[in-house]
């Protein structure tokens, strides 16, 4: 698509600038060159070259062509973490959780609110071809129902892939699931009942907080540190508190601060469970999606007597619709399997298919090494983007993985007002006050940096900046 060309040449394009092989003041190529060299039309190059200028990176000169422009340096403040006293609080549900959530689904607009992979990787259309061939040629309809662990040879490949991430199970130990949220249900149904207290990171994925509220759960909020993730010292205070029957935590990448808890603390982590007999639901789900060398090593891979039931699916990295997931629950095997009989009986065997023959074949791997260098161009431009655009006190975490990231704004902005002001023109993000549950982080929101910078996105950027220096 069009679309996507120009934004992937200026992706291209800031980066090369920003590694330094075009300097302030060097002239770029002309657009004419560019558009020979790339073997693109005219129009998107001249695109192209208008976003890098709506970005910041070039200057176009009449007659000249484009030249680097001057860049101040990235000096946003990273966010701040929130001093909480962790007690048991009930878990409540907003109706905001339910308005954000139903706005990330709509057709239009501009959302930076849905924690979703972006549209123009090509392996869309390899999912789409699977599909169209082993529903012609894979006996799916007409067999009964699927054993309730799911299909063996889609177990297989996650068995192969969790020995990256440092865990080594059999396919027997895996149990699949309609995504990564229905796995941690799972969980959470085994490990607790109601009226019992669950710890949860803070800021955390809203989706936990609404869960803990389905289960009649208590909730007590730890809080996370925008780089290190969960602090194990306050973890620590609060086991010795109060009786907590379960941890639930995204580890890896957290949504919403992008966080990753690093080895050495996940090795403190799983010592100070073992010492309280506390297990830990991990959501591993953006795992994948590093920005670095290799692959982080999940909470799992510490385990040594099956405490962590980690979950995941491929909701991040193909796409939701595919409801693919899988949990694995370590010494809790017998009681998820039995949970997922009585709440599902099975999974649907066609999309485990598909998942499995798209990593058996390699497309899986190949998209993954296109999707993490895009994600982290992206993330960087967003960096970029808010430095121009949002005012000096703007605070914003910085990602190694994932796809998302925390802005904090000063105290005396309200980003559920800020919400509600971008949703009545189609622009939305995901207010900071759903991220609690306790209703704290109401200056900051979560932003997606997934999708491409398109000049839509772009100018969304610079509008919501332009509200919150009116708020100031």
């Amino acid at each position: 698509m069009e679309t996507n060309l120009y934004a992937q040449l200026a992706d291209s394009l800031s980066q090369q600038i920003r590694e330094g092989l075009f300097k302030t003041g060097d002239k770029m190529p002309s657009v004419r060159h560019l558009a020979k060299r790339e073997d693109v039309s005219i129009s998107t190059v001249t695109t192209a070259y208008s976003l890098l200028e709506q970005w910041g990176w070039v200057e176009a000169r009449p007659k000249s062509g484009y030249f680097v422009a001057h860049r101040q340096d990235d000096k946003l403040a990273i966010p701040r973490q929130v001093r909480i006293k962790p007690r048991p609080r009930a878990a409540t549900t907003s109706e905001l959780v339910m308005e954000v959530q139903r706005d990330s689904a709509r057709q239009k607009g501009v959302s930076m609110s849905a924690a979703i992979p972006a549209l123009d990787f090509p392996i869309l259309g390899n999912v789409q071809r699977a599909f169209t061939r082993l529903s012609r040629t894979r006996k799916y309809l007409g067999v009964g129902y699927d054993a309730p662990e799911g299909l063996p040879e889609f177990r297989q490949q996650i068995a192969r892939r969790a020995v990256d991430a440092g865990v080594h199970v059999s396919p027997d130990e895996i149990v699949s699931t309609a995504g990564c949220q229905n796995a941690m249900a799972l969980g959470l149904s085994v490990l607790t009942k109601p009226g019992d207290i669950i710890a949860l990171e803070s800021p955390c994925y809203y989706g936990l907080i609404q869960m803990a509220e389905a289960f009649g759960l208590k909730v007590i909020e730890i809080p996370a540190h925008h780089d290190t993730g969960i602090s194990v010292e306050a973890l620590k205070l609060a086991l010795e508190q109060w009786p907590i029957k379960a941890l639930v935590s995204v580890a890896t990448f957290s949504n919403p601060l992008g966080s990753i808890i690093p080895d050495e603390r996940k090795q403190e982590l799983i010592e100070l469970l073992e010492k309280y007999d506390v297990p830990m639901i991990e959501d591993d789900i953006y795992g994948e999606l590093y920005f670095g060398d290799r692959r982080p090593k999940s909470v799992k891979a510490f385990d040594r007597d099956g405490r962590v039931l980690l979950c995941s699916s491929v909701s991040k990295t193909i796409d939701p619709q595919l409801r693919v997931g899988w949990i694995m629950p370590g010494r809790y095997l017998e009681q998820v399997t039995h949970q997922k009989f009585i709440q599902q009986v099975s999974g649907a065997t066609l999309p485990q298919m598909v998942t499995a023959e798209i990593m058996a074949q390699g497309a899986y791997d190949r998209h993954l090494r296109q999707a993490r260098e895009t994600y982290r161009m992206r993330s960087q431009q967003l960096v970029d983007l808010v430095s121009q655009h949002f005012p000096e006190q703007t605070r914003l975490s910085r990602p190694k993985g994932g796809l998302v990231a925390w802005v904090e704004l000063p105290d005396r902005v309200n980003t559920t007002e800020l919400y509600h002001r971008g949703r009545s023109q189609n622009l939305t993000i995901a207010p900071g006050e759903i991220f609690s549950a306790s209703g704290q982080y109401k200056c900051c929101f979560r932003i997606s940096f997934a999708q491409g910078w398109s000049q839509e996105r772009v100018k969304a950027v610079q509008t919501f900046g332009e509200w919150i220096r009116e708020s100031l």
